[in-house]
């Protein structure tokens, strides 16, 4: 079994698609993905545009080579996947999901490399952010409408701003739940690790989006998880964020607001790297929840009981505020074509999109 790593650059793509796209693939998943998803070997062929005997043999060829089988054919029933060839799918999506924000860095990096070299006259913009399935459309934007190349590191929203004060980028991606200020309030987690890194007088808040983060559970919620205290049920095992990331200090400030102890929830230190490997766990079985974005449960057609709603923030420093590239970004996110893209996207909201706002208008514990 083996995994193909491919890309395709073409440096004058259409807006908002990427220049440089990094590709993961294995024929072998992309059969059986078919295969879940249409329900049978003759309507998989079809939409493969292969023949059925040449998809069979390929199925056949692989169970040869793994020692199990990866299909199942009951009397009388169309062909599904077995346990071995659903364990097997839903182990591949989630090590994708997991690789996420590296493949988009080194998709990144690669586009940005080709495309100085294609095209002289663009612009490089150092960029350190927590990882957003919106981020990739801002950069795209950016590029195509003020040939500016957004060069993005992801990182922990506390890390992006240490970066930013060390110097070492322009701007900032993170994420605040200000909707709730028994989140955001001075000595949360949220104010202890995102806010001392915050610096009244130097930093300025360029709005990017509202998200939805919540409880991914299975499809119909057969649990019936209705919010956080529901999570200490025994029969519950929950899938959790990294230690440092944005949504792991969200979901521990409110576990404390809820005087839960992280050690009566199953499952707390089962930790994934992105929202997407979150959400593959649970539609996988290994876990009855997860917490993350309501966009990541679409992608993996699973339920989500929202719990808050935060504020994606883009951070720069005051100084370069009126410097033509900042001012270049806060238009596109201003832009129609950018609010409809992210509207586009599942819990998400652009309105206030590119609003500059300052630190004591916003943060709870300047107010």
């Amino acid at each position: 079994m083996s995994v193909t790593l491919s890309y395709r650059f073409s440096p004058n793509r259409l807006p908002a698609l990427p220049s440089c796209e990094l590709q993961l693939q294995n024929q072998l998943f992309i059969l059986l993905s078919a295969i879940r998803e249409h329900g049978s070997i003759g309507r998989a062929a079809k939409s493969l545009d292969v023949s059925y005997r040449h998809l069979w043999g390929e199925i056949k060829e692989q169970e040869a080579l793994l020692g199990a089988s990866l299909l199942t054919c009951e009397h009388g029933q169309a062909a599904r996947l077995s346990e071995f060839g659903e364990r097997l799918l839903w182990a591949e999506k989630r090590t994708l999901a997991r690789l996420l924000p590296d493949a988009e860095a080194l998709a990144a990096k690669i586009d940005h490399d080709l495309l100085l070299a294609a095209r002289p006259t663009l612009r490089s913009l150092a960029v350190s952010a927590s990882h957003d399935l919106l981020f990739s459309t801002l950069r795209d934007c950016v590029r195509t409408h003020a040939e500016i190349l957004l060069d993005v590191d992801f990182v922990g929203s506390a890390a992006a701003l240490e970066c930013l004060n060390q110097g070492s980028c322009v701007l900032a991606g993170m994420h605040l739940p200000l909707n709730d200020e028994h989140l955001c309030r001075r000595g949360s987690h949220v104010h202890q690790e995102i806010g001392r890194h915050l610096r009244l007088g130097d930093h300025k808040l360029i709005r990017m989006a509202s998200r939805d983060q919540g409880l991914m559970v299975r499809r119909g919620n057969p649990l019936g998880i209705a919010g956080i205290s529901d999570l200490t049920r025994p029969e519950i095992r929950i899938v959790n964020r990294q230690t440092g990331s944005g949504t792991r200090i969200l979901f521990d400030e409110l576990l404390r607001h809820h005087q839960i102890a992280p050690d009566a929830i199953r499952g707390y230190d089962s930790e994934e790297p992105t929202h997407l490997s979150v959400a593959a766990s649970v539609a996988a079985g290994l876990a009855e929840c997860g917490i993350g974005l309501r966009a990541a449960a679409v992608r993996f057609d699973l339920d989500f009981v929202p719990l808050v709603t935060e504020q994606y923030f883009i951070v720069c420093r005051k100084a370069l505020l009126k410097a033509e590239p900042v001012c270049a970004i806060i238009e596109v996110l201003g832009s129609t074509e950018f609010k409809y893209l992210a509207e586009a996207l599942p819990g998400y909201s652009a309105i206030g999109a590119g609003e500059v706002i300052s630190l004591r208008g916003v943060l709870p514990w300047y107010k």
